[in-house]
């Protein structure tokens, strides 16, 4: 999926809202990105590794949630004056379950001779 197609998909994911504009959007869905790679490599990544096709749209699910949590959608609990929010799942992990995580295997039976 293009970039331009992410930024799309997110942003029917936000209801087309005028507020999510491109470059807004397209900074999500980068930070999205080193999300779902520090989740799926856990020991680190390479520069330039990209989001593998089967997790595209977890990633575009990730930026709508950080862009609609800049607003109030998606809360579950809401204090005006002491401004305290609260979401169904702040650290997304309903989400991010999804990705399998994967090593490197280092040294073996070669590393020993």
């Amino acid at each position: 999926m293009t970039t331009n197609e992410k930024v799309n998909r997110v942003q029917v994911l936000l209801g087309n809202d005028p507020r999510a504009q491109y470059e807004v959007v397209e900074t999500y869905i980068n930070i999205a990105g080193d999300r779902v790679l520090s989740t799926m490599y856990p020991f680190g990544y390479a520069d330039g590794t990209t989001v593998p096709a089967m997790y595209e749209g977890l990633q575009c699910e990730l930026a709508a949630r950080y862009f609609a949590r800049r607003g109030g959608l998606g809360e579950i609990s809401h204090n005006e004056n002491g401004i305290n929010r609260t979401w169904g799942s702040e650290d997304d992990l309903d989400i991010l379950k999804r990705i399998s995580p994967m090593v490197k295997v280092v040294g073996g039976s070669d590393a020993e001779s």
